[in-house]
């Protein structure tokens, strides 16, 4: 298994199309300039086809350079052991509301975005603990299924938007039932749900939902999106911008207002808690707080325990390279130089 011990400095790699386009955009300036001046012959006199092939192949070395030394200073490495670890957490599963009214704009960027950016923060402070995701709106979909790659869930967290589902709606009920079944039977951890919604649930099946839940021991945490005066929803176009705002059959502008009642007793019938998101200071880590005190059950996974690192190879083929273009014998240049004027 290849993988990266800083994978962030890979961002840097940007760089290398910038200074591409920049060489390009600096050339054609520079020959625009030249050539108001001085004529064709005269500028293949002075600038020689060998000069200009070695000024070029100066560039080149420098682009692999920058692109070896970031490759070398993000880590790479190949896992070559797999040893079995044992692990010790809770199986924690997020049911995200992806329903239209999410998009509304009374929190920003908007609820549905602030509920991922701070779900994400949540993922990414997990330890030994297995995530889940669910998405649902009118239908119930499990987009992720408890795991221990946090990053994997990250990922698929990113692509769980208000277009996923097919459905429109807020299926809590439905949600809570797709958790329950998605918590293995056997486990003697605790088990907790996390739902984010703004509660506009329109379901009778809801009180059904939660015994069965707290039955199986499940403790469900909720987080109310949206404030008590509401918001618009807006409609975008193809270019993400706002050209209008959902009506009703009067024309006349949808408001969408946080609805409390069903997250709050979803949470105080399972021993649960309900904060709201806009009103509480990174509510998911207060709730993360919270699960860290349920009784954590041991597991074994395997993971790999030993690496081959292969950084130093980037790191010393850069500098080699570096040291190669800084070192170019000045009789090649002198060459070039005297065929020119020859």
């Amino acid at each position: 298994m290849i993988e990266f011990a800083h994978p962030e400095i890979l961002w840097l790699l940007f760089i290398v199309p910038v200074l591409i386009i920049f060489r390009v955009l600096k050339n054609k300036r520079m020959m625009k300039m030249i050539n108001s001046h001085i004529n064709n012959n005269m500028l293949k006199k002075l600038r020689g086809k060998n000069n200009y092939s070695l000024k070029k192949f100066h560039f080149l070395i420098e682009l692999l350079v920058i692109i070896l030394l970031i490759i070398g200073a993000s880590g790479l490495r190949i896992g070559t052991d797999i040893e079995e670890l044992k692990r010790e957490g809770v199986d924690i599963i997020v049911a995200l509301d992806l329903s239209n009214s999410m998009i509304a704009t009374d929190i920003s960027p908007s609820r549905l975005e602030r509920s991922k950016f701070e779900l994400k923060k949540f993922i990414g402070n997990l330890r030994g603990d297995r995530i889940g995701l669910i998405g649902f709106a009118g239908v119930v979909h499990l987009q992720c299924p408890l795991t221990l790659d946090h990053r994997a869930a990250s990922m698929l967290l990113n692509i769980m938007d208000e277009k996923l589902l097919p459905v429109q709606g807020t299926a809590i009920a439905d949600a809570i039932n797709i958790a329950t079944r998605s918590f293995p039977e056997d486990s003697k951890r605790d088990k907790a749900l996390i739902i984010i919604s703004d509660g506009e649930d329109h379901e009778q099946e809801i009180n059904k939902s939660i015994e069965n839940a707290k039955e199986n021991g499940i403790i469900i945490y909720s987080i109310g999106v949206g404030t008590l005066k509401g918001g618009p929803i807006p409609i975008y176009n193809k270019n993400d911008k706002i050209i209008d705002y959902k009506r009703d059959s009067r024309n006349k502008v949808i408001t969408t207002e946080l609805q409390e009642s069903t997250l709050k007793q979803i949470a105080r019938k399972t021993n649960g808690k309900y904060l709201r998101l806009n009103e509480t200071r990174s509510p998911l880590s207060k709730i993360y707080k919270n699960i860290n005190t349920l009784n954590k059950e041991e597991f074994k996974t395997h993971g790999f325990t030993k690496y081959r690192e292969l950084f130093q190879i980037f790191l010393v083929f850069g500098l080699v390279l570096l040291l190669f273009e800084y070192f170019l014998p000045n009789y090649l240049k002198k060459k070039s130089f005297s065929k020119n004027e020859n």
